[in-house]
């Protein structure tokens, strides 16, 4: 076979996270996106390589009786919200709990013969479940636009009128809103490939347990055009908004970055409740997106923990606190430490907040902090890392501190099956897992772990 060869066949396996069915002939393995297992189709190979073909999908010969409409307007214009919208949710959770199951065995070499697998959860809502989205402008043909960038093009934009990750009537009225914004104070969006214009980023968060709305709108300068006027327009507009951020970013990295903020409006935070916690959330500080199982995850990392309030526990990469503070209850201290400071800003005042007074958090990256810290006995340690996983060094002084129990909480299973195997070498074996669907609609889950020495 060689490029622009068209040939069919059966897609037999789907590659996650990469969203892509893999349909094997002759000896070759081709990966197309578009395609579900199951699905006869007709392809046009664009790379062939001696063991793999890259191939865009010509046409469905025959259709997995799985695949629906997509609710979506926006998902045929190649919007990278959420990839697998024309596949039935049943059968999303089936592919992604298949897919986990491999994922450890190839990469982790972990057998489910010797380890407790306590299942896939699924999301209680496939739609309009995340609490945090963050949307970019951009320009074509004069023309402002707010969005999602398509996958795998950096440079390019869907201009959205409604998003269904999130409360899909605020987010219409926000994007909405801001877009005329923009139109009418005649700042130009942002273009990544030439590295100029004005409006960047809109980032909405809301809390599902008290209803509240923060936004904050990121430019390349340090001023905005009647901006007290526009915030006056935007409170009336939406009356669950509790603050309107402006956020400097000049940086040319695709990524969010907070340079500077200032509150134009209101507060720079929300609240939210797990449980029976409530949690200050700052607009930078990291949250679990999914308040549906939000408490089912801690909870799950709860009776992992098994703690008897005799234990100490050490909390890495705690963020505002979410797993640190439901566990301290049952601990006799959590220690927490974070690299985000207004996380930890936000830890300290979540623990007066809920009178926990058994609860401290330390400020800087993990890799650096770790060593530094006056450590006691420590019985517990929680991560719950970067999409990147643990850093070596981490992973060496985990082991140093001993601690008969680890708990692993992660957004990112391969990395995850790679430091679950550089665990076992230095002792640490994993007792139970279980995955939550935090993601609808992508090809992403969590994980939740324990492993034990």
């Amino acid at each position: 076979m060689k490029r622009d060869d068209v040939i069919e066949g059966e897609v037999v396996d789907f590659a996650l996270p990469e969203s892509q069915g893999v349909i094997k002939k002759d000896g070759l393995v081709i990966f197309v996106p578009g395609v579900f297992p199951g699905e006869k189709c007709r392809v046009k190979l664009w790379k062939v390589k001696p063991s793999y073909a890259l191939g865009e999908m010509v046409e469905i010969l025959e259709p997995s009786p799985f695949r629906q409409k997509p609710r979506c307007p926006h998902f045929e214009e190649g919007c990278g919200g959420c990839r697998l919208q024309a596949l039935h949710y049943q059968e999303q959770v089936r592919i992604k709990e298949m897919n986990a199951l491999s994922t450890l065995e190839r990469i982790g070499r972990i057998s489910l013969h010797t380890v407790s697998y306590e299942g896939f959860i699924p999301a209680p809502s496939p739609f309009e479940y995340r609490n945090k989205m963050e949307f970019n402008f951009g320009e074509r043909e004069g023309r402002l636009l707010l969005g999602l960038r398509p996958l795998k093009r950096y440079w390019d934009l869907v201009d959205l009128k409604v998003c269904h990750l999130m409360k899909s009537d605020l987010v219409a009225g926000i994007l909405d809103f801001f877009r005329r914004y923009g139109s009418d104070a005649s700042l130009p969006g942002y273009d990544p490939v030439k590295k100029q214009g004005v409006l960047r980023s809109l980032l909405l968060r809301s809390s599902q347990g008290y209803k509240e709305v923060v936004v904050g709108l990121a430019t390349t300068g340090d001023s905005l055009p009647e901006e007290q006027e526009m915030a006056k327009r935007l409170r009336e507009a939406f009356s669950n908004l509790q603050g309107l951020v402006h956020i400097t970013n000049t940086s040319p990295a695709s990524a969010l970055i907070f340079e500077k903020k200032r509150t134009i409006w209101g507060r720079n935070h929300l609240f939210e409740k797990v449980g029976d916690l409530t949690y200050k959330i700052s607009i930078e500080s990291f949250f679990q997106v999914n308040p549906d199982l939000c408490e089912v995850l801690y909870s799950r990392a709860r009776v992992y923990a098994d703690l008897n309030r005799q234990e100490v526990v050490l909390d890495l990469y705690s963020g505002s606190g979410g797993i640190g503070l439901f566990l301290a209850p049952v601990a006799r201290q959590v220690i927490g430490v974070e690299e985000n400071p207004q996380a930890v800003e936000d830890a300290g005042f979540n623990a007066k907040l809920n009178e926990i007074t058994n609860f401290t958090c330390f400020s800087g990256r993990v890799e650096k902090i770790l060593p530094l810290l006056p450590y006691r006995k420590v019985d517990v340690v929680v991560v719950d890392p970067p999409r990147a996983g643990l850093d070596k060094k981490v992973i060496q002084k985990i082991a140093f501190i001993a601690p008969t129990r680890l708990l692993y909480v992660s957004c990112n299973l391969g990395t995850f099956a790679r430091d679950a195997m550089l665990l076992e070498e230095r002792g640490y074996v994993l007792k139970k897992i279980a995955f939550l669907d935090l993601f609808p609609q992508t090809p992403y889950f969590e994980t939740v772990a324990l492993f034990q020495k």
